[in-house]
């Protein structure tokens, strides 16, 4: 029965490359998780053409958004000051 290969590291050689150690054993994880075989450019091109059309529509669905609250807190600033003025009136009239 075969076991996983853990290299022997001299305390030297380790001591003096730990952090491309860890770097490496950290990818190792990452591309085991994918199933062992690293993503073709192809696939990885087409992911990232959906993902940025996503983002540009709901991008635009945010402007939209964003617009209308603008519009919408213009509008309550009228209301706001037209009310004001209203309440003034009164005041002076009695």
């Amino acid at each position: 029965m075969l076991t996983s290969w853990v290299p022997a590291y001299s305390s030297a050689f380790q001591a003096e490359h730990e952090e491309q150690i860890i770097i490496h054993k950290a990818a190792k994880k990452v591309f085991d998780a994918l199933g062992g075989k690293i993503p073709k450019i192809k696939d990885l091109n087409a992911e990232y053409s959906t993902v940025l059309s996503q983002k540009q529509k709901d991008y635009a669905d945010y402007r939209e958004s964003r617009n209308k609250m603008r519009e919408l807190l213009t509008v309550k600033a009228n209301i706001d000051t037209v009310s004001e003025r209203k309440d003034r009136d009164r005041e002076i009239v009695r």
